[in-house]
């Protein structure tokens, strides 16, 4: 009954913006987090790369050959990044992707088990650099 009651008008569900300056904030702290978080993993990843000679080592900084990288250094096909963007082969893709992930691990010597801890937030951080540098 509520919905029937309410002003339902297209520009105000498109532009959805606050007459207050908080929203800005609050949306910088987050800009700032994610292009550390971006740039951070980037660099390990980088690092990693680099530890395993693969040659080009610089795609871990671009956003799609990334996952090409790492199928490639994880011992996987990489035109299994042709399977991310097709629905329902996207999950077989992504269980290869989580299989490159693993052997890389393995051969940076260190437990398969740590990817788990990879699900936490913000510890994510601290298991990819001791996957990096550790």
């Amino acid at each position: 009954m509520l919905l029937l009651q309410y002003n339902w008008h297209v520009t105000s569900l498109l532009a959805q913006s606050s007459s207050s300056s908080d929203g800005a904030g609050e949306n910088i702290v987050f800009l700032l987090f994610a292009l550390f978080g971006y740039l951070f993993s980037s660099y390990c990843f980088y690092t990693i790369y680099e530890k395993l000679g693969e040659q080009n080592a610089w795609f871990a900084w671009v956003p799609i050959l990334n996952n090409w990288i790492m199928y490639k250094a994880g011992d996987q096909s990489p035109w299994w990044i042709v399977g991310l963007f097709i629905p329902l082969v996207n999950f077989v893709a992504l269980i290869f992707l989580l299989m490159a992930l693993i052997k890389i691990v393995d051969k940076l010597g260190k437990s398969p088990w740590l990817i788990l801890l990879m699900i936490v937030p913000l510890v994510n951080f601290v298991v990819l650099y001791n996957f990096a540098f550790g």
